[in-house]
């Protein structure tokens, strides 16, 4: 027989192993958005912005990381936006804790592989505790991707013609 945890026993559930570790990881740190077994399972991306919200706001990581159009849920509504905010806190979850996710951010947003998705969000939780440095993760992941996203520089100007 399996292991089951004291949680599974309590609920007489039989969830996922991999969703009773989000919820325990996550749940220590953070008491809303609620980490019901329904959202785990298919996670929507308003969930994860809110989860990843709210443990900036009740730990302190990743600081600065979003600008404040992006710590707004309902202004990210495109799928390039939501795989921007994606890569971000995945980004600086890989660097605080020196790992790379399996998570494929265009997959989270088209609902698929949910088990990955609980790893990142006990990834999330293992960073925002472990002491890791977050601040240097946040200004490369910020280096990084603003690199990329800056506007090519405006073209030079014509050399000055001879006129003879």
């Amino acid at each position: 027989m399996l292991f089951r945890s004291a949680a599974m026993a309590e609920e007489g559930s039989d969830d996922p192993e991999w969703v009773v570790a989000t919820q325990q990881g996550l749940g220590s740190l953070i008491k809303r958005p609620k980490l019901t077994t329904p959202l785990l399972m298919k996670p929507p991306f308003r969930f994860l912005h809110d989860v990843v919200s709210e443990v900036m706001r009740t730990c302190g990581f990743a600081e600065g990381l979003y600008d404040e159009n992006e710590t707004q849920s309902s202004k990210i509504k495109d799928k390039e936006s939501k795989l921007a905010y994606l890569n971000k806190i995945s980004s600086v979850v890989e660097l605080t804790l020196g790992i790379t996710l399996e998570m494929r951010p265009a997959k989270v947003v088209a609902g698929m592989e949910p088990e990955k998705t609980n790893q990142f969000l006990q990834a999330l939780a293992q960073a925002a505790t472990s002491g890791g440095d977050h601040t240097a993760a946040v200004q490369h992941t910020l280096a990084k991707l603003g690199a990329g996203a800056e506007p090519p520089p405006a073209a030079p100007p014509p050399p000055p013609q001879e006129i003879g």
